[in-house]
């Protein structure tokens, strides 16, 4: 117990800003949030560290501090990621409603032209060069189409 007591005592602010790089480095590494907040739990604890509390004070701090930013941060944090709405990786998806040009249709298949891209279309109506269509559903690199 004493040896513990001892090596508590040597327990520095710097030894905290370093635990608190490891893990800030550690969670940039995951991307999970679970390392962010013991990572500013140490952030606090060094800084409450410089005013020279006593060690267990220390630990009990940085204990509680992990315990509560958890428990009321990462829900914070899921709530802001869960309304970023965007198709930022889902091309296809923010194609919807778009309008374009057929190029060529036969067959209920053909191309599209959207913008400057051609892309491979399907329809139930017989659509023929020059007309204007509206993306309609997307399925892999083919887009649903209907008359505009």
């Amino acid at each position: 117990m004493d040896a513990l007591l001892a090596l508590l005592a040597l327990i520095e602010p710097q030894h905290w800003l370093v635990l608190g790089l490891v893990l800030l480095i550690a969670e940039m590494a995951s991307g999970t949030t679970y390392l962010l907040w013991p990572a500013v739990a140490a952030f606090i604890t060094a800084l409450v560290a410089f005013f020279g509390v006593d060690a267990w004070l220390q630990l009990t701090l940085f204990a509680v501090l992990v315990i509560a930013l958890t428990y009321f941060g990462r829900p914070l944090v899921q709530s802001l990621r869960k309304r970023d709405d965007s198709n930022l990786n889902e091309r296809g998806q923010a194609l919807i409603g778009t309008r374009g040009i057929v190029t060529e249709f036969a067959n209920g298949a053909g191309a599209v032209k959207l913008g400057d891209t051609v892309w491979r279309a399907v329809s139930d109506e017989a659509l023929t060069s020059g007309e204007s269509v509206q993306v309609d559903a997307v399925d892999g690199v083919t887009l649903k189409v209907k008359r505009a």
